[in-house]
C-alpha cells in the first residue's frame, strides 16, 4: 500500500466523515479531537481506532506533527470484518490500540474528575467563608447569581467504578499472554470499547464543562465572581475602619488557584488585580469627595420613605404597616433567610410594596414633577437607603435623574411603560393565564361576573387597562425577573447589587447592541410573516416586516430575563415583549440570546397553530419535536450522539422547549464561530429554520461540516428569488409600481 503524508495541523478525518478507511501511523502523532479534548496516537496506533465501528467519525483526526500514514480502506461495516478475517496481525493491532488508548482516556479523566472536584470544594468553602467573614464584621452578605447551581451540582452519572480495573487488566493480559482473536471477539470487543469511550468522553466534557463554570465563578468578564466579592467586602470593611488582613491573602489565594487551572485568560486576571489595587488605594479619597458632595442628598434619601409615601399617598393603614415592617425588615440579619419568620414578613413587604407602587404609578403618570427619590422607587423599587446600601443609593440617586428608555428602539423604563399603556399607545400585556385585556373581559361574561353593557364599558377604560397591567403582568414579572424563586422581596436591597449600579444598569444602548449582535447572527430572528393579497393584480404571498421587540426594564436588581409574549393580541405585525430587571448582574448577551430562542419557539407555535407540533407541517417547532423526540430510531446520529442528546434532555426535564433554547445558545455562541458543538441534524433543523448572516456564512465556510447547510440555503435564497421575480414580473405588466412590502422582502432575503 502506498504510504500518504499529512503536515502538521492537517485534518485527518473531521466529524461527520463517512467511516470507510482507517490508517495505522508509520511515522510521526496524531490527535484525536473530541469538543475541547485532545488524546495522542503515536506511532503504531490506527488513525480511526476511537470510533471504528462507527458509520461516521464521532472524532476529528489532526496532524500533531508532520505524520506518515498506511491507509487501509475498508468501505463499509462488511468490509472491515472481511479485512479482519484475512489477517490476524491487524486484529492484534486493532486490540493493541484500542487498549492503549482507552486506557489513557480512562486516566485523563480519572484526573480531570479529581481536579473538578476539588475546585468545587474550595468553591463551597470559600461562599461559607464568605458568609462567616461579613457575618464578623456586620456586613450584609450579597448572593451572586449561580449560587444555587453551585449548592445543588452533582454529576447525573459518573464513570462506572469497574470500567478502569477492566480495561487495565485486559490490556495486561493481552500483553503478557499474546493470545489468539477471532473477528468476532475483536469486532465486539471494539463496539464494546467505542461505546464506552463514548460514554467517557461525555462525562469528559460534563468534567471540563464544569471546570470552566467553576472558574468562571472565581473570575470572570462580568464581575459576577467570587473574586469581586471578597474584593467588595475588602473595600466595604476599610471604608468602615474595620481591619482587612484576614480578606487581602484571599484575594491573592485565588488568583494563584487560576493561575493554577491554567483555564482564564491571563491577561484579564492581571487587569481585575491591578483594577482591585487601584480601588483599594482610592478609597478613602473617593470617600472624602462624596461626603463633601453629596451631604444634602444623603440626608434626603435618610428620609426616603416619607418622601415616597407623601408622593404615593396610599391609605393611612397601608402606609403605616409599611413604615413597620420596613424597620422590621432592616433588623433582620440574614434577609435571603427562608427561616418560618422572616419569609411571612417577606410576604408582608411583597403586598404592601404593590399597594403603594400601584397609589405611586397612579400619581406619576402625566406629572412632569416626580421627586428623585420617587423615581428611584418607580425604576428600581428603591425603598430605604439603610437597604440599599449607603453607596448604592447615592449612586441610583444620580442615575435616577437621567434614567430613560427609548421610545423609537421599544425601549421602556417601568414608569415609561405605564404611560404608554395608560396613553393607548401599547395595550395591557397578557396575564399569567395568557390572556390579553379583551379575552379577560370576554371571560369574566362567560362566567357571568360582567354584563355585556359594562364589558362594552370597560373595554376602552383607560383606568381599568391601567389597573390590569398593574395588577397581572406586572407583579408576575417582577418575580421572575429577579430570578430566585426563593427570598423574593420586591424591594431593592443591598444583597442583590452585587456590583455597581452603574456598571449593572440596564440602559438603551446595552440593548440596543444585544439585539444587534443577535441579528448579525441569526438575521431573520424578528422577521414577522403575514399574508399580503392583491386581487386586482392575482397576488397572494406571504411577506416579512423586521420587528424588533418591546424591551421593558422591570424595578429591580435580577438575574433573569423573559419574553412575555411574541405579539399585542392577535396582531402579527406588533413588536414581542422581552422583559428584564432594570439593574441586570448577569451576562446581558446571554439574556437576550435565550430571550430570542424563547420568541422563535413561541412565535412558530402561533403561526402554526394545532400544527405546531406536526412534522408533516413543515416548521421550528414541529421538526425540533420530531428530533427530540424520536431521536433513539433517527439513522442520522450516531450512537455517540443520542446519548449526548440523551443526557441533555435530561438536564432539560424532557422539555422540547428548553432542548431548543439550550442547543439555539450554542448554535449562536459557538457554531457561529465555526466551532462544530451541535450533532448534524441539530445543527440542520437551526441553519434551516435560524440562517445564519451574511459575513458569518462566510466564515463558517471554510469549514466542511457546514458545507450542507449553506448549500441548502443558498438553493432556499434562490427559489425565495425566483418567486419575487415572478411577483415583479406580474406588477410590471399590470403596469402599477411594486408594493413596498415585496422590496422590502428581497432586501431581508438577500441578508
Amino acid at each position: 500500500m502506498s504510504m500518504q503524508n499529512f503536515e502538521q495541523d492537517q485534518i485527518i478525518f473531521q466529524i461527520g466523515r463517512p467511516n470507510d478507511t482507517f490508517y495505522v501511523i508509520a511515522d510521526g502523532t496524531v490527535n484525536a479531537r473530541v469538543g475541547m479534548q485532545n488524546y495522542p496516537l503515536k506511532k503504531g496506533d490506527i488513525v480511526g481506532i476511537l470510533d471504528i465501528t462507527s458509520t461516521e467519525h464521532t472524532c476529528a483526526y489532526v496532524a500533531s506533527s508532520d505524520v506518515t500514514l498506511i491507509p487501509y480502506p475498508f468501505g463499509n461495516t462488511k468490509g472491515l470484518i472481511t479485512m479482519m478475517n484475512k489477517q490476524e496481525d491487524l486484529r492484534k493491532l486493532m486490540v493493541n490500540s484500542i487498549n492503549r488508548n482507552i486506557c489513557g482516556i480512562i486516566a485523563a479523566y480519572t484526573e480531570d474528575y479529581r481536579k473538578c472536584m476539588e475546585l468545587h470544594k474550595y468553591l463551597t468553602d470559600l461562599q461559607q467563608k464568605y458568609h462567616e467573614t461579613a457575618g464578623a464584621l456586620h456586613l450584609t452578605p450579597k448572593t451572586l447569581p449561580f449560587i444555587d447551581e453551585l449548592e445543588g451540582f452533582a454529576f447525573d452519572e459518573e464513570m462506572p467504578f469497574w470500567m478502569n480495573d477492566f480495561y487495565s487488566s485486559i490490556r495486561k493480559l493481552v500483553k503478557e499472554t499474546s493470545p489468539s482473536m477471532s473477528t468476532g471477539l475483536v469486532y465486539g470487543y471494539l463496539e464494546r470499547s467505542g461505546k464506552d469511550i463514548a460514554n467517557i468522553l461525555s462525562l469528559e466534557t460534563e468534567v471540563k464543562n464544569a471546570t470552566e463554570s467553576f472558574t468562571s465563578y472565581l473570575l470572570n468578564e462580568d464581575y459576577l465572581d467570587f473574586y469581586d466579592l471578597y474584593c467588595d467586602m475588602c473595600l466595604r470593611a476599610s471604608a468602615n475602619g474595620d481591619d482587612v488582613s484576614g480578606i487581602l491573602p484571599v484575594t491573592d489565594e485565588i488568583i494563584g488557584k487560576l493561575l493554577e487551572t491554567g483555564i482564564c485568560d491571563k491577561t484579564l486576571i492581571d487587569s481585575r488585580a491591578e483594577s482591585f489595587r487601584s480601588r483599594i488605594s482610592a478609597k478613602t479619597k473617593t470617600k472624602v469627595v462624596r461626603s463633601s458632595d453629596d451631604t444634602a442628598i444623603q440626608a434626603e434619601l435618610a428620609d426616603a420613605m416619607t418622601v415616597i409615601l407623601n408622593f404615593a399617598e396610599p391609605d393611612p393603614t397601608t402606609a403605616s404597616e409599611f413604615k413597620k415592617a420596613i424597620e422590621q425588615f432592616k433588623k433582620v440579619p440574614d434577609r435571603s433567610s427562608t427561616d418560618k419568620e422572616v419569609d411571612t414578613l417577606r410576604r408582608t413587604i411583597t403586598k404592601l410594596f404593590y399597594e403603594v407602587y400601584y397609589c405611586a404609578i397612579r400619581n406619576a403618570i402625566n406629572n412632569d414633577d416626580i421627586p428623585v427619590i420617587v423615581r428611584m422607587f418607580l425604576n428600581f423599587g428603591f425603598v430605604d437607603m439603610k437597604l440599599c446600601g449607603d453607596d448604592n443609593s447615592l449612586s441610583l440617586y444620580h442615575i435616577a435623574e437621567e434614567f430613560h428608555g427609548h421610545k423609537e428602539h421599544g425601549i421602556y423604563t417601568a414608569t415609561e411603560w405605564f404611560q404608554a399603556i395608560y396613553n393607548g399607545e401599547k395595550q395591557p400585556s397578557r396575564n399569567e393565564f395568557d390572556q390579553d385585556y379583551a379575552q379577560y373581559l370576554r371571560a369574566q361574561v362567560k362566567e357571568g361576573r360582567l354584563s355585556r353593557d359594562k364589558e362594552a364599558a370597560l373595554s376602552d377604560n383607560i383606568d381599568e387597562k391601567l389597573n390590569f397591567e398593574l395588577k397581572n403582568m406586572f407583579p408576575t414579572v417582577n418575580k421572575i425577573t429577579f430570578g430566585r424563586i426563593f427570598g423574593y422581596c420586591p424591594i431593592l436591597l443591598d444583597d442583590n447589587i452585587i456590583r455597581n449600579p452603574e456598571d449593572i444598569l440596564m440602559t438603551p444602548s446595552k440593548i440596543i447592541e444585544a439585539l444587534d449582535r443577535i441579528c448579525s447572527i441569526d438575521y431573520s430572528a424578528f422577521y414577522h410573516e403575514f399574508i399580503f393579497e392583491d386581487t386586482k393584480v392575482g397576488v397572494k404571498d406571504t411577506v416579512i416586516s423586521d420587528i424588533r421587540p418591546d424591551v421593558i426594564l422591570m424595578p429591580n436588581a435580577g438575574s433573569r430575563g423573559a419574553m412575555w409574549q411574541e405579539i399585542e393580541g392577535m396582531n402579527r405585525r406588533t413588536p414581542a415583549r422581552f422583559v428584564i430587571s432594570a439593574l441586570y448582574v448577569e451576562n446581558v448577551d446571554k439574556a437576550f440570546t435565550r430571550m430570542t430562542g424563547e420568541f422563535r419557539w413561541e412565535m412558530c407555535k402561533r403561526e402554526q397553530g394545532a400544527r405546531w407540533n406536526d412534522v408533516s407541517s413543515h416548521s421550528l417547532t414541529s421538526e425540533y419535536c420530531d428530533y427530540a423526540q424520536f431521536f433513539s430510531k433517527n439513522r442520522d446520529l450516531s450512537y455517540e450522539a443520542k446519548e449526548k442528546l440523551k443526557e441533555n434532555l435530561k438536564k432539560c426535564k424532557n422539555s422540547f422547549k428548553e432542548l431548543f433554547l439550550y442547543e439555539y445558545g450554542i448554535y449562536m455562541l459557538y457554531e457561529s464561530a465555526g466551532s462544530s458543538r451541535l450533532n448534524k441534524v441539530a445543527r440542520s433543523i437551526l441553519f434551516n429554520f435560524c440562517p445564519m448572516g451574511r459575513d458569518i456564512r462566510e466564515k463558517i465556510s471554510k469549514n466542511a461540516i457546514f458545507e450542507d447547510c449553506l448549500s441548502r440555503h443558498r438553493i432556499s435564497v434562490g427559489q425565495t428569488t425566483h418567486r419575487l421575480e415572478g411577483i415583479f414580473a406580474k406588477y410590471r405588466n399590470a403596469g402599477k409600481d411594486v408594493p413596498q412590502e415585496f422590496i422590502t422582502l428581497q432586501d431581508l432575503v438577500e441578508r
